[in-house]
């Protein structure tokens, strides 16, 4: 509607296009994200059914559907950073409390993906990391699975930069 033409004064006018364009970028936004545990999702990608693709530990043979820790997964033979968390690491931990910590994560991880289909949304704003990974936050009847593993003291919400675990 042009509110210029709608009858309203100019001091009123301007108003109500600026409450409108408030309003029309809310919507917008709504529809383009999606607010689950805290965490902006966007894009929803077609789910994966963890039943016909059983999730196991990544060996160095055959990564096309397995875990290689608490945060990072190869699907269909593409590696996937789960974004919206950071866990211990099992490669190079800093000290054996990580390690231990590491290793719980990368086993709930596959105990979380192995459960039910889930949905990878993007990561808004930016689709790979550094390492050529995509960035994607796994999502199953609304709860982010990086949020399960946040609640039981296995990752840490992501908040943009790692943080040590010793």
């Amino acid at each position: 509607m042009d509110l210029k033409r709608s009858g309203h004064n100019r001091k009123g006018g301007s108003e109500h296009r600026i409450k409108a364009g408030v309003i029309t970028m809310a919507i917008a936004f709504s529809f383009y994200t999606l607010d689950i545990g805290g965490t902006a999702l966007a894009e929803t990608f077609t789910p994966i059914k963890a039943t016909s693709a059983p999730f196991r530990i990544c060996d160095t043979s055959n990564r096309t559907t397995c875990v290689v820790d608490g945060d990072t997964l190869w699907i269909k033979g593409e590696k996937i950073r789960v974004a919206d968390i950071d866990t211990p690491e099992v490669s190079e931990p800093k000290c054996a409390s990580e390690l231990a910590l590491g290793r719980r994560a990368t086993a709930r991880l596959i105990e979380l993906v192995n459960q039910a289909p889930f949905e990878l949304h993007a990561w808004p704003g930016r689709d790979e990391d550094r390492y050529g990974r995509k960035l994607r936050v796994l999502v199953r009847d609304g709860k982010s699975l990086g949020d399960i593993l946040v609640s039981e003291g296995l990752a840490r919400t992501w908040v943009g930069r790692r943080q040590p675990w010793c």
